[in-house]
Formats: C-alpha cells, sequence, structure tokens
C-alpha cells in the first residue's frame, strides 16, 4: 500500500500461489488480479479476492488454452480453478509442510500410472499428488499442481499484464510460447 505522501507498507499474499509473479495487474473490480509469471514452462494466472481491496483469501485459477497459439496472437482458452484459500492458511502450510509432504516428484518415468508427466522448468518430471495435499499443491507447488490439473504451461517469461477496462480486454505479453 502506498500513501499520497510516499510512505507505505509491504503485506505478503501467500494465496496468489508460488510463482514467479511478473506485473500483476488488478483490475477496475478491485477484486480480480491477472498475473504473468516469469518462468520457463510458465502460465497465465488469475486470483479473484473475495472481497474489493483485500487479497488475503480468494480463489487460485490458471489458464488453459482451448486454441493453438502457434499462428495468432488470440486464443479461446478457459480458466481452471487450482483452489480457494486465504493467506494465514497458506502462511501456516509454507511453515509446517515439506515440499515431499505435498507430492512425490521423480526425475525419470516411473512405469507407475499413478504419476502424471509433466514440464516444470524446462524439464520432463513426473508427479503424483499426495491424499489430502491439494490446497497445499496449488499455492505452494503451483507450477506443478496446475499442470496435473491441465493448465497450457507453454510460456516463457510472461512480461506483463494490463487491461483496458472500457472495452473490458486484458492483456499479457510474453517472450516466448513452446
Amino acid at each position: 500500500l502506498v500513501n499520497p505522501d510516499g510512505t507505505g507498507t509491504v503485506k505478503k499474499h501467500y494465496c496468489l500461489g508460488r510463482i514467479s509473479h511478473e506485473l500483476i495487474h488488478v483490475m477496475p473490480d478491485n477484486r480480480t488480479a491477472l498475473m504473468g509469471d516469469d518462468y520457463t514452462n510458465g502460465g497465465l494466472f488469475m486470483f479473484v479476492a473475495d472481497k474489493g481491496k483485500d487479497l488475503s483469501a480468494g480463489t487460485l485459477y490458471v489458464a488453459h488454452y482451448t486454441e493453438s497459439l502457434t499462428d495468432i496472437s488470440t486464443a479461446k482458452m478457459e480458466w481452471i480453478n487450482l483452489g480457494h484459500a486465504t493467506s494465514a492458511e497458506i502462511e501456516t502450510l509454507a511453515n509446517s509442510t515439506k515440499p515431499t509432504d505435498i507430492m512425490d516428484v521423480k526425475a525419470t518415468d516411473p512405469a507407475d500410472a499413478s504419476y502424471k508427466k509433466v514440464v516444470s522448468n524446462g524439464k520432463t518430471e513426473w508427479i503424483k499428488l499426495n491424499p489430502g495435499m491439494e490446497k497445499a499443491a496449488a499455492f505452494l507447488e503451483t507450477h506443478r499442481y496446475a499442470a496435473l490439473k491441465g493448465a497450457s504451461l507453454g510460456f516463457t517469461k510472461m512480461e506483463g499484464t494490463t487491461v483496458n477496462a472500457k472495452d473490458k480486454i486484458a492483456y499479457s505479453a510474453l517472450q516466448n510460447v513452446q
């Protein structure tokens, strides 16, 4: 929060997901945050707060494109709901949960159908969610959980997001689609 006199306060919002946030843009409704992801094999993320001007609780989403982005700059997409949380819940999980508590990650094919093959941070991995760890996965292992849920994660270095409020169109700029 920045005050008119230039002073301000900083508050960490744990429930926006653990991604490489780049130029988050809060929409005119003061609830919806569109988030670029400055990451290899990143995605387009959106957070919808429960209350306006309060990012301490809400629902995290990731985009799944239903059309190819190879030859056009726009494509139809849908939002996948990753989960709802409060910052307090996720801070508690972050302080008490190890990554191995959330999911099992293998660097080579375990030849086990309960694992899903995904690409994360430029590497192929096989991952399996541990029982009851959906919320922890959504907010602490966000990229891998998004991959498990079917997100489009072929983006590298999403450089920013913005909105044309008059026309109700949001934009995201990125370096590379793979």
